[in-house]
């Protein structure tokens, strides 16, 4: 599947819609609310890293995109971006996973972003709102063999920038 047209401008965030991007989502959301309960165990445990790995970085740079296009600035699929994203994701990844401070970080981030959606579902049927409670979290060094699979999102985003409208280049 091709997510952009050659010689015409990227569109915004499209970088997410290819196939190998959609698989990583597709099987993240499958490990964490289906094969973790039917098998839990190491595999299903590193299936997520690896998963999430693998499509955070284009979430990141399609983030990034349709800032640009919200604020009317001019963007296009870009190397330095992409391995910013990438550098970042596998930075923090990292930290969570290997230091304390970062790893509570993450909990309550987490339990932040998703708490607006729990309060309305709760004051949607009544309920009093909820408070927050920080998501769980395993911090195990051996995570960081799924390191490798931040490659998926870099190939996915070169095969981006090389598809750009003859006349542009990557930075």
């Amino acid at each position: 599947m091709r997510t952009e047209n050659q010689g015409r401008a990227p569109i915004a965030g499209d970088g997410v819609i290819h196939p190998a991007q959609l698989t990583a989502i597709a099987a993240l959301l499958l490990n964490d609310h289906v094969w973790k309960a039917a098998w839990p165990g190491v595999v299903t445990g590193k299936i997520s890293d690896f998963a999430g790995l693998a499509f955070f970085p284009s979430l990141l740079v399609g983030a990034w995109e349709i800032t640009c296009a919200a604020l009317k600035r001019p963007f296009k699929p870009s190397r330095g971006v992409l391995f910013t994203a990438a550098i970042a994701t596998a930075l923090v990844f990292s930290l969570v996973k290997l230091w304390p401070p970062a790893g509570t970080a993450y909990r309550l981030g987490w339990a932040a972003m998703q708490w607006p959606f729990l309060a309305l579902a709760a004051l949607g049927s009544g309920r009093s709102t909820p408070a927050l409670h920080p998501v769980a979290l395993v911090q195990d060094p051996t995570d960081l063999v799924a390191l490798p699979a931040i490659a998926v999102a870099v190939w996915t985003g070169l095969g981006r920038v090389r598809r750009r409208a003859p006349g542009q280049q990557g930075r």
